[in-house]
């Protein structure tokens, strides 16, 4: 009698342990499948993300160098002054009577300057948000990196799961495409001020 209430509990138990052989198969193929596709799409994005780094680097620093380049025409020519000071105090030694010093007008840039520069600062601002957005991308692709988590692999896969969709829901593929179209406005914004220059 106890050996078929026994069996029979046996036989009850069976259904569950193939239900949960076939749960630790489906999570080893999901952690196969996720580290493929992991390694991949790590190392393309990342090579991507590299170029377009070096790239807004070097990009950033001539835009720079053209930005000091024209800041002097945005500011009053400190030597006109000097000079306006000194033809003063010359004539004041001549007739000896100081003469009043003849204001001249405030300065105002011109309009061509102050577009150029705005041009220039606008492009610069967009390669510097490109290149933050690669670094941002790059961390994120760097928590994909599953080595050194710890747990059973179900809780591994579901919280690699829970990654992913947050990236689908944050729509970071489409913030990685997005990133070189930002450096091709900078490059237009660089150039139409090179056009004013």
């Amino acid at each position: 009698m106890q050996e078929a209430s026994t069996s029979s509990g046996d036989e009850s138990l069976l259904p569950n342990s193939i239900h949960l052989g076939e749960i630790a198969d489906f999570w080893k193929r999901y952690d196969t499948v996720a580290d493929s596709h992991d390694r991949k799409l790590s190392k393309h994005l990342n090579d991507n993300l590299d170029v377009l780094l070096i790239f807004a680097g070097l990009f950033s620093a001539i835009n720079t160098a053209f930005i000091s380049f024209t800041m002097p025409a945005l500011s009053p020519n400190p030597s006109d002054e000097t000079n306006a000071l000194l033809r003063l105090l010359i004539s004041g030694a001549d007739n000896k009577t100081l003469a009043t010093f003849d204001h001249s007008e405030p300065f105002t840039p011109p309009f061509l300057s102050i577009g150029m520069n705005c041009l220039l600062y606008a492009s610069l601002g967009c390669s510097l948000a490109a290149a933050m957005g690669a670094m941002m991308c790059k961390e994120w692709l760097h928590s994909l990196d599953r080595s050194g988590q710890t747990g059973s692999i179900e809780d591994q896969g579901r919280f690699h799961q829970r990654k992913i969709d947050a990236a689908k829901r944050w729509r970071f593929e489409t913030i990685i495409d997005f990133l070189p179209t930002t450096i091709l406005i900078s490059i237009m914004l660089f150039f139409a001020g090179g056009v004013v220059f």
